[in-house]
């Protein structure tokens, strides 16, 4: 399915019956890179995954991106494919940060949330990183920064399932470079930490344990800046969706069935 929204084509999937899922991927990645989890969400939910601008099928991005205008497209999306039915977000690392976006612009729109490995805010010596990477794609492409960039987001010891790998991998290196640079500069400027205790939604903040870019611990703590969130610890990297589907999974669907079995018991 091909989705419009602020004039430009987004490439989209609606898959599934029951309450509406949104999937937000991460940086580099595409809808593709929930196709391990998506089998486990579909039985008891309409799952829409989309791939962000200049990723998998959409178009590519405009000279610059920004956090606030890939809120309104996630809301865009919501709005066409779900109407006014308020849905649950599951965020991947900067993806995350897009729910968080689109949830304090819109929160009638969002029931909870599941923040992934969240990338919510960038150190300095890491925003320096992301626009030195940013620069090396615009003007060497994908391949000169996918081996740095796959070795910490997806290192050798969870590259369980070769097969997998290769694919997420071919993928990456298809990401429109000049997007792909973009989206880290947008990313070099988030700082949406301090709006966390706006959220009035149940969260879950879930945490990769092997994963080097956004550590257990930092998820933990950011998990106390939200009343009432639930912090959840996996065996996985940065790239949960991949390397720990099954375990994500049953994370997630235990988070929102609780609260759907609460609400229920609520309106007796």
């Amino acid at each position: 399915m091909s989705l419009v929204a602020e004039a430009q084509a987004v490439h989209a999937r609606v898959m599934g019956t029951g309450r509406p899922l949104v999937l937000i991927h991460e940086l580099g990645g595409s809808l593709d890179s929930f196709e391990l989890l998506i089998p486990h969400l579909t039985g008891a939910y309409r799952v829409l995954a989309y791939d962000q601008r200049g990723c998998g099928g959409s178009a590519p991005a405009q000279e610059t991106v920004s956090l606030a205008g890939e809120a309104d497209l996630l809301l865009a999306l919501i709005a066409e494919a779900f109407g006014s039915e308020p849905c649950r977000l599951v965020g991947v690392a900067a993806g995350a940060a897009i729910a968080v976006a689109a949830t304090l612009r819109y929160p009638e729109a969002v029931a909870a949330l599941a923040l992934c490995a969240p990338a919510l805010a960038v150190p300095a010596e890491r925003r320096a990183y992301l626009q030195e990477r940013a620069m090396r794609a615009r003007t060497e492409g994908m391949a000169a920064i996918a081996e740095a960039s796959l070795l910490r987001s997806y290192p050798p010891t969870l590259r369980r399932d070769e097969a997998a790998f290769a694919r997420y991998r071919n993928r990456f290196l298809a990401t429109d470079a000049a997007s792909y640079a973009a989206a880290n500069l947008a990313l070099a400027d988030a700082d949406i930490v301090k709006r966390l205790p706006e959220l009035t939604q149940p969260c879950l903040f879930l945490a990769g344990h092997h994963d080097v870019l956004r550590p257990p611990a930092e998820i933990e703590r950011l998990s106390r800046s939200v009343g009432g969130a639930e912090f959840a610890l996996i065996e996985s990297g940065h790239i949960m969706p991949m390397q720990a589907p099954a375990e994500m999974a049953e994370r997630l669907l235990a988070f929102f069935g609780n609260l759907l079995r609460e609400e229920e018991r609520s309106h007796g």
